[in-house]
């Protein structure tokens, strides 16, 4: 749905009336299915959107703003992302979750040249000036600290995260949080002692089996020869008792 809402808000920075007006009832069904989500967390970034239209009174500028600039937070570049097709961005709810959540977590991260090229994106794409960007950026920032509790924030950061592993990246590139660098580290340390000890235990299967293969040729072997030796017996004695018959 965020996808589609900024596409829609793209089309509508032409001035065309058409695209205006679809760009509005695309931004209104989004937020609504926020707002009437059962999620509190969910609900209250739908309020967050809302707050930011009415707010600003500019109908689906606003929203667009806020979730045009978590995208590229998320991806690097709004443009590609716009126009392709991730998975997570692309759900009516988690995208929408995540990229206001990467606004929340990463805008105050930026130094002044990432934030100046995240405002050089935004800016084109919607036809809106770096001003109104950031006004649209510090007041739903202030609007979430005051909605948001302690476990709606985790949540948030939660699909954040997933959002930005879709992409190739980690949160640690939108939080710029030395915990979450950290957190990166130790994720990859784990990764790489699970990919070992995988293959510790394939081998040890490998060998195992090849263990087993070999005591059951053996045991099969020993089985042949002790048929045969049972056999030879029996010949043996047949031969004797013919004899002595004779």
């Amino acid at each position: 749905m965020v996808i589609t809402a900024l596409k829609m808000a793209g089309f509508a920075a032409s001035g065309v009336a058409s695209a205006i007006k679809e760009a509005n009832e695309v931004t209104d069904s989004m937020i609504d299915n926020l707002k009437n989500n059962e999620n509190l967390t969910v609900n209250r970034i739908g309020r967050v959107l809302e707050g930011t239209k009415f707010g600003f009174l500019m109908g689906y500028v606003s929203p667009s703003i806020l979730t045009a600039v978590g995208v590229c937070l998320t991806t690097g570049d709004l443009v590609l992302a716009a126009s392709g097709g991730i998975a997570v961005l692309g759900n009516p709810i988690a995208g929408t979750c995540a990229a206001v959540g990467a606004v929340f977590f990463g805008w105050s991260a930026l130094n002044d040249t990432e934030r100046e090229e995240v405002l050089n994106q935004v800016g084109k794409f919607l036809n809106v000036g770096w001003e109104q960007i950031k006004a649209v950026v510090n007041f739903a920032i202030k609007t979430m600290k005051e909605l948001l509790s302690a476990d709606n924030i985790q949540e948030m950061k939660e699909t954040v995260a997933q959002a930005a592993t879709a992409v190739g990246r980690h949160i640690s590139d939108i939080t710029k949080s030395v915990r979450d660098k950290f957190g990166k580290v130790v994720e990859s340390v784990e990764n790489t002692v699970t990919a070992a000890v995988n293959a510790i235990t394939g081998a040890t299967a490998s060998v195992s089996e090849t263990t087993v293969a070999m005591a059951s040729g053996v045991t099969k072997g020993a089985s042949k020869v002790n048929l045969a030796v049972k056999d030879a017996v029996r010949r043996d004695k047949e031969a004797v008792e013919a004899s002595n018959e004779q």
